[in-house]
């Protein structure tokens, strides 16, 4: 996981990947297997405005994420003021967002969870990575929970990432033995870098994905 990188893309406000909005595709679909009271896990959040809508609908919302900076951001921009927990992480309206090292923190540490919500994070990833991050968000789903998964597919031979491409058939293979629903795809603009490279509009696919 490079800190480093991600700070300094904070830090000099490169955070295309941010919306300032609830995801559509989470809006769009999220009646078709939100329960009362989910607790939901948010990995390599930022500053999702999601996480703030999640909570907002009544379902209890821990988000993880490297840049103290952006967790700060977060709280700052919704007027609120955290409480600091004995872990460290910091809490305020139905949102507890932790600093550091998904990797690092478990379930002994965050428990576990009715669904993780993923729109940033496994696109963020570099494909070495991705095994390992899948391994991890499956430690920490309750019996029968589930994994909301937005990615994007591209052309990677013209362009790195991030945002790495993450085709149908990677998520079939990565998320081998549990049962993956297609809900919605669109064609969504790209970056100036990408469109530079040739690449002039994103495959953007939701997936539910039940243990």
């Amino acid at each position: 996981m490079e800190h480093a990188f991600w700070t300094q893309r904070w830090s000099e406000r490169q955070i295309g990947f941010h919306e300032g909005k609830p995801n559509a595709l989470l809006a769009e679909n999220i009646a078709r297997f939100e329960k009362p009271k989910l607790r939901v896990l948010v990995p390599l959040c930022g500053k999702a405005e999601d996480l703030a809508w999640l909570a907002a609908r009544g379902h209890t919302v821990t988000g993880v994420e490297f840049v103290p900076q952006a967790i700060q951001e977060f709280f700052a921009e919704h007027a609120l003021t955290p409480a600091r927990g004995a872990d460290g992480s910091l809490a305020a309206a139905g949102v507890t967002l932790f600093a550091g090292d998904f990797f690092a923190l478990d379930a002994k540490t965050l428990g576990t969870f009715d669904l993780i919500y993923d729109r940033a994070a496994l696109v963020a990833l570099e494909p070495s990575m991705r095994a390992r991050y899948v391994a991890h968000c499956r430690s920490l789903l309750k019996p029968g929970g589930a994994i909301f998964l937005v990615a994007f597919a591209y052309d990677q031979t013209k362009a790195p990432g991030p945002p790495w491409s993450v085709a149908p058939r990677d998520v079939e293979a990565l998320y081998a033995g549990m049962r993956i629903q297609t809900l919605a795809e669109r064609r969504v603009s790209t970056s100036a870098r990408l469109a530079e490279a040739g690449i002039e509009a994103l495959s953007e696919t939701a997936y539910l994905i039940a243990s």
